[in-house]
């Protein structure tokens, strides 16, 4: 009997898209889960899907890009619904509803074409709204000479169920193993919950509560809709123990759900700090609340006057908070880095990392700032943050309390011995939260999930 953490299967990890330096933390997740997974099983390493309609010369320059990164291995491992559907388009066909195909009134098509410029598929396009992939608006299925459809299938659900099963039906095949679906994005999912004959694994990346982000705020309309079919799905994974409470006390416990969180990446030795340099990574976005940071930065610097801040992200809100660091009185002492595609370099000498977010789904951020040493002042926002920091390497203070937030980061700076000893928890916190702690719990919902098969 194997002892790989993971047991044997193949892995289909599903995404809407997966572009390099794009989506933020979703895609760095969605992209270690899959070398995780692969580190962790004895079976073959797993498939990343994704469903974006893209031509395929974006799609191999994405492959590219992974694979320079290290991110991909074999780039045969990220395959693309249209860039299938392309070079054969029999399992459309085999799945698709037999002619007349339905009519489709005021709905503008796109037609998928092959290297010789022959349609495969129409689909609708252009339909605006959040809900435009609940459509029933037939997918038209043409026949191999492309000359004129032969059959439909119903909406973007018939034709992602039709092409993932049809990919797990070829890797059963190749490999004699049972197939589970890990859907990553939540409008794949409520497609998916129709079924598809194996195994689907939902995880979770976002809050699903709005403002004021308590557990019974406002449920987001697009978690509305998901949560109408989460019941369906073979698991759920949350990724901090208190969303999965919050949601239990919220919709009560008729979803199979599971904590498993991202991993924190390996420790690494700390870089020699420098003093008063705090570091922020993140999207220029009003949900970071950056200017909280602004406000905070320039109190702490009456106390603290070579405090500066060094932020890393890009952003809608970028000429707003520079204005507002220049009504401060603190342009000089905060640099704009943007976006960068090595946020690597953002550790290095850093003395602090600053979050304050009103919302996550875990903060990956939190996890790099652990393993590099650099202790964080955070505010306990939900979700991340809390579970973050139960073992030490930072300050934790209460959602929005800005004077809490200034007073913490002025200690951590000022304070030197309090910051040596911040850092050694941090590792210490980072370590106990690796890969193979997550993957450990992967492979018991895995478990779990396949002894029901």
């Amino acid at each position: 009997m194997s002892d790989a953490a993971v047991p044997a299967a193949n892995y289909l990890i599903v995404a809407s898209r997966l572009v390099p330096d794009l989506d933020g933390g979703f895609t760095v997740s969605v992209t270690r889960r899959a070398r995780d997974i692969a580190a962790a099983t004895d079976g073959p390493s797993p498939l990343l899907l994704t469903v974006d309609p893209g031509e395929r010369a974006t799609h191999d320059a994405h492959r590219a890009e992974w694979t320079r990164r290290g991110i991909l291995n074999d780039d045969t491992r990220l395959r693309n619904l249209f860039d299938d559907v392309r070079v054969d388009a029999d399992w459309a066909r085999a799945a698709a509803e037999a002619l007349p195909v339905p009519a489709a009134d005021d709905v503008p098509y796109r037609a998928i074409t092959d290297g010789l410029g022959r349609t495969v598929l129409e689909i609708p396009y252009g339909i605006g709204g959040s809900e435009w992939h609940l459509t029933d608006a037939p997918v038209r299925v043409w026949d191999a000479a492309g000359t004129a459809p032969i059959g439909w299938l119903r909406g973007y659900g018939g034709l992602y169920r039709a092409w993932i099963a049809s990919v797990a039906a070829s890797e059963k095949a190749r490999t004699g193993l049972e197939s589970v679906v890990v859907c990553e994005a939540r409008q794949i999912g409520e497609l998916l919950a129709a079924g598809i004959g194996i195994p689907v694994v939902h995880t979770t990346h976002a809050a699903h509560v709005r403002a004021p982000f308590s557990w019974d705020s406002p449920i987001d309309p697009a978690w509305q809709r998901w949560f109408a079919v989460a019941d369906r799905f073979d698991a759920v994974l949350w990724l901090t123990a208190a969303q999965q409470r919050d949601v239990q006390r919220r919709v009560g416990d008729g979803i199979r759900s599971f904590v498993v969180p991202h991993p924190a990446p390996a420790v690494t030795a700390p870089a020699e700090p420098v003093p008063g340099r705090i570091v922020m990574l993140n999207s220029l976005i009003p949900r970071k609340r950056i200017d909280h940071a602004l406000h905070a930065l320039a109190r702490v610097r009456e106390g603290v006057p070579h405090a500066h801040l060094e932020v890393y992200g890009a952003g809608g809100s970028l000429d707003a908070l520079s204005d507002l660091a220049g009504e401060l009185g603190i342009t000089g002492a905060v640099t704009w880095h943007g976006h960068s595609s090595t946020p690597e370099e953002a550790w290095g000498g850093a003395d602090a990392f600053l979050f304050t977010s009103e919302n996550e789904g875990q903060g990956l951020v939190l996890l790099e700032a652990l393993s590099h040493g650099v202790p964080v002042v955070a505010y306990d926002a939900p979700y991340g943050p809390a579970d973050a920091l139960a073992d030490g390497g930072g300050v934790l203070v209460p959602s929005g309390d800005l004077a809490a937030l200034t007073g913490a980061l002025q200690s951590v700076l000022a304070r030197r011995e309090l910051r040596a000893e911040l850092s050694l928890l941090a590792q210490r916190a980072a370590a106990r939260r690796d890969a193979a702690a997550s993957m450990n719990a992967f492979g018991q919902v895995i478990s779990a999930v396949l002894g029901r098969v």
